[in-house]
């Protein structure tokens, strides 16, 4: 819909919940403002029903729209969850409260050793997935560099620490975000032609979305999704 199309729509029911929801988005998907007066005095809605997707418990109200921005990313990185029977019996079952008092009743020696057990089949399995048969110390490092992760703030710079940890001797291998494009899948055994299952992301568009997977996490923690 062309931006002028849009501004008329709206201008007819300008305080309506849907029409603010649409206006709302619209200005944080693009960083535009359109061309309308701000709504007054209406009550302000949440910009997703929380009783359909989860989004945080509390959050900023714009002024323009009187919408309550509850989204649980950035517009770099916003993943949306539908509320369902499944996940709404889980939380009811409160499974972090039962961990807990289990944890609580084993010897913190044994719960350390499991672990480290864990960790290390974890960091196989990976490996199999990807049908690579690595060297012990590389399975190592991998169980090192994932033990080692959320320490520190995330961001790109401590995501090319974790990357140097794993890899080791990184003089043949080039640190930090990809510049070529990637996907994962077969080639054709005749052409040679990719069959790809997945795309990976544009390499240019990989910075803003790391940015807002961290921003994301930092927004859903803080807000109580």
């Amino acid at each position: 819909m062309p931006r002028e199309d849009l501004v008329t729509a709206l201008a007819q029911q300008l305080t309506g919940a849907y029409a603010r929801r649409a206006w709302f988005l619209y200005e944080w998907l693009t960083g535009e403002e359109l061309d309308l007066p701000p709504v007054g005095k209406v009550k302000a809605v949440d910009a997703i029903d929380p009783a359909r997707q989860y989004g945080i418990i509390d959050g900023p109200i714009s002024r323009r729209q009187k919408i309550r921005d509850n989204l649980p990313g950035t517009p770099s990185f916003c993943p949306l969850v539908r509320r369902t029977e499944i996940l709404a019996g889980y939380e009811a079952r409160r499974l972090d409260n039962i961990a807990s008092a289990a944890l609580g009743r084993i010897h913190p020696d044994v719960v350390s050793r499991a672990a480290a057990f864990l960790m290390l089949s974890d960091s196989r399995a990976s490996f199999d997935i990807e049908g690579e048969r690595p060297s012990e110390a590389r399975v190592t490092r991998w169980g090192n560099a994932i033990r080692d992760a959320g320490r520190r703030p995330l961001d790109i710079t401590e995501l090319v620490r974790l990357q140097e940890r794993l890899i080791g001797d990184t003089r043949f291998v080039p640190l930090g975000l990809r510049t070529e494009g990637g996907f994962v899948g077969d080639h054709d055994r005749e052409t040679g032609t990719p069959i790809p299952e997945h795309v990976s992301a544009r390499p240019e568009a990989l910075e803003s979305l790391i940015e807002g997977i961290v921003a994301y996490g930092i927004r859903a923690s803080e807000g109580g999704v």
